[in-house]
Protein backbone atom coordinates (compact mmCIF):
# COMPACT_ATOMS: atom_id res chain seq x y z
CA UNK A 1 0.00 0.00 0.00
CA UNK A 2 1.12 3.26 -0.79
CA UNK A 3 0.41 6.16 1.17
CA UNK A 4 0.32 10.08 0.48
CA UNK A 5 -1.78 12.71 2.46
CA UNK A 6 -3.52 15.91 0.99
CA UNK A 7 -3.45 19.02 3.60
CA UNK A 8 -1.54 19.79 7.20
CA UNK A 9 -1.56 17.35 9.80
CA UNK A 10 -1.19 20.36 12.45
CA UNK A 11 -3.57 20.85 14.72
CA UNK A 12 -2.86 24.21 16.22
CA UNK A 13 -3.64 26.65 13.16
CA UNK A 14 -6.35 25.22 11.26
CA UNK A 15 -6.65 27.14 7.82
CA UNK A 16 -10.37 27.56 7.17
CA UNK A 17 -10.26 27.46 3.39
CA UNK A 18 -8.98 23.78 3.74
CA UNK A 19 -9.47 22.55 7.46
CA UNK A 20 -8.81 18.88 6.54
CA UNK A 21 -6.38 16.05 6.56
CA UNK A 22 -6.76 13.26 4.43
CA UNK A 23 -4.41 10.23 4.09
CA UNK A 24 -5.19 7.95 1.45
CA UNK A 25 -3.62 4.49 0.69
CA UNK A 26 -3.69 2.76 -2.83
CA UNK A 27 -3.43 -1.01 -2.65
CA UNK A 28 -1.73 -2.68 -5.33
CA UNK A 29 -0.87 -6.63 -5.85
CA UNK A 30 3.32 -6.55 -5.51
CA UNK A 31 3.57 -9.09 -8.58
CA UNK A 32 1.18 -6.77 -10.65
CA UNK A 33 3.01 -3.26 -10.04
CA UNK A 34 5.77 -3.93 -12.87
CA UNK A 35 2.23 -3.66 -14.37
CA UNK A 36 1.01 -0.40 -12.94
CA UNK A 37 4.79 0.75 -13.43
CA UNK A 38 5.03 0.37 -17.22
CA UNK A 39 1.45 1.90 -17.84
CA UNK A 40 2.34 5.11 -15.87
CA UNK A 41 5.20 5.78 -17.80
CA UNK A 42 3.79 4.98 -21.08
CA UNK A 43 1.18 8.02 -19.86
CA UNK A 44 4.05 10.12 -19.12
CA UNK A 45 5.61 9.61 -22.01
CA UNK A 46 2.96 10.31 -24.13
CA UNK A 47 1.56 13.12 -22.40
CA UNK A 48 5.09 15.00 -20.94
CA UNK A 49 7.88 13.12 -22.89
CA UNK A 50 9.03 11.98 -19.57
CA UNK A 51 8.64 9.68 -17.30
CA UNK A 52 10.32 11.53 -13.82
CA UNK A 53 7.73 13.79 -13.75
CA UNK A 54 5.24 13.59 -10.45
CA UNK A 55 1.76 13.45 -10.59
CA UNK A 56 1.30 16.00 -7.81
CA UNK A 57 -2.47 18.13 -8.02
CA UNK A 58 -0.93 21.44 -6.67
CA UNK A 59 1.55 21.58 -9.57
CA UNK A 60 -1.17 20.43 -12.49
CA UNK A 61 -3.33 23.10 -11.25
CA UNK A 62 -0.67 25.64 -10.62
CA UNK A 63 0.62 24.63 -14.55
CA UNK A 64 4.26 24.21 -12.89
CA UNK A 65 6.74 22.21 -12.25
CA UNK A 66 6.61 20.60 -15.61
CA UNK A 67 2.92 20.91 -16.21
CA UNK A 68 3.23 24.01 -17.66
CA UNK A 69 0.92 22.73 -20.91
CA UNK A 70 -2.18 22.58 -18.62
CA UNK A 71 -2.45 25.90 -19.70
CA UNK A 72 -3.36 25.12 -22.89
CA UNK A 73 -7.56 24.22 -22.76
CA UNK A 74 -7.14 21.15 -25.41
CA UNK A 75 -3.86 19.80 -23.47
CA UNK A 76 -5.42 19.95 -20.16
CA UNK A 77 -8.70 18.11 -21.89
CA UNK A 78 -6.05 15.66 -23.26
CA UNK A 79 -4.20 14.94 -19.85
CA UNK A 80 -7.84 14.35 -18.28
CA UNK A 81 -9.40 11.56 -20.85
CA UNK A 82 -5.67 9.95 -20.23
CA UNK A 83 -5.61 10.20 -16.79
CA UNK A 84 -9.24 8.44 -16.49
CA UNK A 85 -8.15 6.14 -19.19
CA UNK A 86 -5.29 5.27 -17.19
CA UNK A 87 -6.84 5.06 -14.05
CA UNK A 88 -9.66 2.66 -15.49
CA UNK A 89 -6.97 0.17 -17.43
CA UNK A 90 -5.59 -0.39 -13.84
CA UNK A 91 -6.18 -2.87 -10.83
CA UNK A 92 -6.41 -1.22 -7.23
CA UNK A 93 -7.86 -0.45 -4.30
CA UNK A 94 -8.10 3.15 -2.54
CA UNK A 95 -8.40 3.21 1.19
CA UNK A 96 -8.52 6.58 3.00
CA UNK A 97 -9.54 8.68 6.03
CA UNK A 98 -10.44 12.33 6.08
CA UNK A 99 -10.61 13.88 9.57
CA UNK A 100 -12.23 17.25 10.01
CA UNK A 101 -9.55 19.29 12.59
CA UNK A 102 -11.84 21.52 14.38
CA UNK A 103 -14.25 18.61 14.86
CA UNK A 104 -11.32 16.14 15.87
CA UNK A 105 -10.38 18.86 18.52
CA UNK A 106 -14.24 19.39 19.79
CA UNK A 107 -14.82 16.28 20.03
CA UNK A 108 -11.24 14.50 21.70
CA UNK A 109 -9.90 17.89 23.04
CA UNK A 110 -6.06 17.91 24.86
CA UNK A 111 -6.82 14.20 23.62
CA UNK A 112 -6.94 14.74 20.14
CA UNK A 113 -4.39 12.46 17.83
CA UNK A 114 -2.11 13.85 15.27
CA UNK A 115 -4.89 13.15 12.06
CA UNK A 116 -1.77 11.60 10.16
CA UNK A 117 -0.72 8.96 13.04
CA UNK A 118 -5.34 8.50 13.72
CA UNK A 119 -5.44 7.91 9.68
CA UNK A 120 -2.69 5.57 10.04
CA UNK A 121 -4.14 3.77 12.52
CA UNK A 122 -7.19 3.67 9.95
CA UNK A 123 -5.38 2.17 7.45
CA UNK A 124 -3.53 -0.14 8.89
CA UNK A 125 -6.56 -1.83 10.04
CA UNK A 126 -8.08 -1.80 6.42
CA UNK A 127 -4.66 -3.27 4.98
CA UNK A 128 -4.29 -5.82 7.36
CA UNK A 129 -8.41 -6.83 6.43
CA UNK A 130 -7.47 -6.70 2.71
CA UNK A 131 -4.36 -8.55 3.76
CA UNK A 132 -6.33 -11.02 5.14
CA UNK A 133 -4.70 -14.17 6.94
CA UNK A 134 -1.29 -13.74 4.40
CA UNK A 135 1.80 -13.94 6.81
CA UNK A 136 4.03 -10.60 4.94
CA UNK A 137 1.45 -10.18 2.74
CA UNK A 138 1.91 -6.40 2.83
CA UNK A 139 3.91 -3.58 2.75
CA UNK A 140 3.17 0.02 3.45
CA UNK A 141 5.41 2.93 1.63
CA UNK A 142 5.02 5.99 2.56
CA UNK A 143 6.91 9.15 1.22
CA UNK A 144 9.50 10.83 3.06
CA UNK A 145 8.78 13.89 4.98
CA UNK A 146 11.07 15.67 7.54
CA UNK A 147 13.07 14.24 9.62
CA UNK A 148 11.39 14.80 12.73
CA UNK A 149 7.72 14.01 10.84
CA UNK A 150 9.31 10.56 9.66
CA UNK A 151 10.90 9.16 13.34
CA UNK A 152 7.18 10.31 14.99
CA UNK A 153 5.83 8.05 12.34
CA UNK A 154 8.52 5.52 12.98
CA UNK A 155 7.20 5.64 16.41
CA UNK A 156 3.73 5.34 15.53
CA UNK A 157 4.41 2.17 12.95
CA UNK A 158 5.93 0.40 16.31
CA UNK A 159 3.40 0.93 18.43
CA UNK A 160 1.05 -0.54 16.32
CA UNK A 161 2.93 -3.53 15.69
CA UNK A 162 3.23 -3.73 19.71
CA UNK A 163 0.14 -3.35 20.71
CA UNK A 164 -2.13 -2.79 17.58
CA UNK A 165 -5.25 -0.95 17.36
CA UNK A 166 -9.22 -1.63 18.29
CA UNK A 167 -9.30 -4.14 15.46
CA UNK A 168 -6.26 -5.86 14.89
CA UNK A 169 -4.09 -7.11 16.95
CA UNK A 170 -0.26 -5.84 17.01
CA UNK A 171 0.35 -9.60 16.42
CA UNK A 172 -1.59 -10.09 13.58
CA UNK A 173 0.02 -6.44 12.31
CA UNK A 174 3.71 -8.08 12.72
CA UNK A 175 2.39 -11.03 11.10
CA UNK A 176 0.53 -9.58 8.01
CA UNK A 177 2.99 -6.96 7.31
CA UNK A 178 6.45 -6.42 6.56
CA UNK A 179 8.11 -3.45 8.04
CA UNK A 180 7.75 -1.15 5.74
CA UNK A 181 9.84 1.21 3.58
CA UNK A 182 9.08 4.50 4.83
CA UNK A 183 10.76 7.28 3.21
CA UNK A 184 13.20 5.13 1.43
CA UNK A 185 14.96 5.73 -1.89
CA UNK A 186 12.46 3.01 -3.52
CA UNK A 187 9.76 4.24 -1.79
CA UNK A 188 10.24 8.05 -3.26
CA UNK A 189 10.74 6.90 -6.60
CA UNK A 190 7.44 4.36 -6.28
CA UNK A 191 5.39 7.23 -4.93
CA UNK A 192 6.28 9.95 -6.79
CA UNK A 193 4.63 7.40 -9.86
Amino acid sequence: MFIDESGTHELGKIDPSFPVFVLAGVIVDMDYYPDVQKKVDEYKLRLFGRTDITLHTLDITRNRKGFEAMADPAFRQRFYEETNELLRSLDFKVVACAIRKQAHIDRYGDFALDPYHFSLRVLVERFCMEVGGVAGGGVIWAEKRRPDLDAQLERVWQELRLTGTGFISGGSIRNRLVPPLWGTDEARRVCSA
